[in-house]
């Protein structure tokens, strides 16, 4: 009987770990903040905050969903930025129109791309897309926005979600001004391989929950992307993109955020659910 006792401490370890992996850290959202430099940024851009919202999965599961909730009444920004993942499942779509109702202006004003869990079977995208602009989230199906922000405006181009082969840079461009500086935004980094150039001075994107487990002294075990070009998590300038992705004539600047949520198995170890305050700036 012996290895029983000897097995106790495993096990305890064991159902603290998952408790933890389950109930603790996913609740523990991280406000992350940055400013982002840019010599050629619109002087009338400068100092304008874009807070990244990604990855909610909202399903009729609460999970973190009251947790997010409260990180984003916490900060301000001049524009809310949602790229994709916005759902769990079918029943996902009202579950995210009942807590887009009680968030109200705080996730105002918004944006919003579709990500690969919107196109998944049995998920009715053009409703989940009327539920979005019925509460003044514009939906940005590859195609170009001009948003009105402090005293300019910002050129916004959506691109609909690489991951599931939906994205088509080609008609999301067809109507941007490549004289403009453009944020773009894509739900996996994978999207960037697609842009061939064209203008993209801040690239927004998730999908891989910045790998969600990170396993002491292994790290993320997979980013989730059929071009596995290592942009799990953070800031990567256009000498990080060469090397990493080998676009050498990719995109000025990509933030790829961890997310919010959690899908698959609803669990996060040593990798915290991330809303990013950016801020752009001349200098």
């Amino acid at each position: 009987m012996s290895w029983i006792f000897a097995a106790v401490p495993a096990i305890a370890l064991l159902v603290w770990a998952l408790l933890h992996m389950r109930k603790i850290e996913p609740e523990r959202v991280e406000i992350t903040q940055r400013n982002l430099v840019y010599e050629n940024l619109p002087p009338e851009l400068d100092g304008v905050t874009l807070c990244h919202v990604s990855d909610l999965h909202i399903t009729a599961d609460p999970r973190n969903s009251a947790a997010v909730a409260d990180a984003i009444r916490s900060v301000k920004a001049d524009l809310y930025v949602l790229t994709g993942d916005m759902i769990h499942g079918p029943r996902g779509i009202g579950a995210l129109a009942k807590w887009l109702d009680q968030l109200g202006d705080s996730l105002a004003p918004a944006i919003a791309i579709l990500g690969n869990a919107e196109h998944k079977a049995r998920i009715n995208t053009p409703a989940l897309i009327r539920e979005l602009e019925a509460r003044s989230i514009r939906v940005l199906v590859n195609e170009t926005a001009v948003v009105p922000l402090g005293r300019g405006e910002l050129q916004v181009v959506g691109l609909d979600d690489p991951h599931s082969g939906h994205s088509r840079p080609a008609l999301a461009f067809a109507d941007a001004d490549p004289e403009k500086w453009t944020l773009v935004l894509v739900h996996s980094p994978e999207g960037i391989l697609d842009l061939d150039g064209r203008r993209a001075d801040l690239v927004l994107a998730g999908h891989t929950h910045g790998g969600q487990i990170l396993l002491p002294g292994i790290g993320w075990l997979s980013d989730n992307t059929h071009n596995s070009v290592g942009l799990i998590s953070g800031w990567y300038d256009r000498h990080d993109l060469a090397v990493k992705a080998g676009t050498h004539h990719g995109p000025k600047g990509l933030y790829v955020s961890r997310g919010l949520g959690t899908s698959g198995w609803p669990l996060r170890l040593r990798c915290r659910p991330e809303l990013a305050l950016l801020t752009l700036c001349r200098e």
